[in-house]
């Protein structure tokens, strides 16, 4: 009986033994911060997280982290010198004045050289967004939880001010956009070749979708604070699916896609706009051959105004716990 007790142990330490072993070694960054004209952001911090060291626990345990922060100089620099063992840091940047923060970003040294990470001290240069006129919109990501399914209907209205399908498949009102789902070739096996299609299509004459790739890749504030005057289509179709047994997926999605939308559009006898609500989708619109459907967008409810810059202290939706709500610019 003691032989499976040893092996056991030793099973484990595969998982103990590096995360006590790890070795700190000397690291240094700096930064370079502006806004997104380029000119320097003289005030305010950066909060710069390390991993410190591994804690036994519940499961395999948690890792803990060292937090510092560094004031942003005059010149919109800051610095950053301290022990590292996995080479890997993550900061957010708080600037002091009208600029919205910047979270979630992280660095990887490349290796170790000489007792010390390299390279030693780049520079990193962090561009943080001017608020110029934030404005209170619905912002909310739907899809992803509670999964957001597609009913069983040859076309589906959805309420985005509500941000639920139109009944009687949901509690919506007034349909903005129209959902329509088709199995090309049907899954029956996720390994085989398939095929679904997703339209998006709309309520009203003038009401459409505008597509506006950005690079780099998902950043919000690389999107116009304003949202195009025209340029809408009315249609939006994409496929989805693997043309092949044991090929890769095709068209799933575009990191770098964002769309503009128009809806609830009323025109004149001429054909001109005199009223019209204007949104923005932030990423793209993902879908799977079992109906769900997810995206993240914005709404402005003031007709004709064309402004999406998203106050986040102001999200017209309710408070909700599950994530849902969008808080960030």
């Amino acid at each position: 009986m003691k032989k499976p007790t040893i092996l056991l142990l030793a099973g484990l330490g595969l998982f103990v033994l590096p995360a006590c072993g790890q070795t700190q070694h000397p690291s240094m960054i700096s930064f370079r911060v502006v806004d997104d004209l380029g000119a320097p952001v003289t005030k305010g911090e950066i909060k710069v997280s390390t991993f410190s060291h591994w804690v036994p626990g519940e499961g395999f345990g948690h890792d803990e982290y060292d937090q510092r922060r560094v004031p942003i100089t005059p010149e919109g620099k800051a610095s950053f010198e301290a022990p590292n063992i996995r080479g890997q840091l993550e900061y957010n940047v708080y600037p002091s004045g009208k600029y919205y923060p910047v979270t979630m970003q992280s660095y990887r040294f490349r290796q170790v050289e000489s007792g010390r990470w390299e390279p030693w001290n780049p520079e990193v240069t962090v561009i943080v967004p001017r608020m110029i006129n934030p404005t209170a919109l619905y912002a909310r990501k739907v899809g992803l939880m509670p999964r957001l399914k597609i009913p069983n209907a040859d076309r589906v209205g959805f309420d985005l001010m509500e941000s639920d399908w139109v009944a009687p498949h949901g509690k919506g009102k007034q349909v903005d956009l129209f959902f329509e789902y088709r199995a090309v070739v049907p899954m029956v096996d996720e390994t085989k070749a398939f095929e679904c299609a997703l339209a998006v299509t709309f309520a009203n004459e003038g009401d459409g979708i505008l597509s506006y790739p950005v690079q780099p890749k998902k950043r919000l504030w690389d999107l116009p604070r304003q949202a195009p005057a025209d340029g809408y289509e009315p249609r939006w179709i994409k496929t989805f699916g693997r043309s092949k047994e044991g090929e890769a997926l095709t068209n799933y999605e575009r990191e770098d896609q964002n769309y503009f939308f128009r809806v609830r559009t009323v025109l004149d006898p001429n054909g001109k706009v005199i009223s019209a609500l204007y949104g923005k989708i932030h990423g793209d619109i993902v879908f799977d051959a079992v109906r769900q459907v997810r995206f993240a967008y914005y709404l402005n409810p003031t007709p004709l105004d064309r402004n999406l810059e998203f106050d986040p202290k102001r999200n017209l939706f309710p408070p909700r716990l599950d994530g849902t709500n969008i808080t960030e610019p």
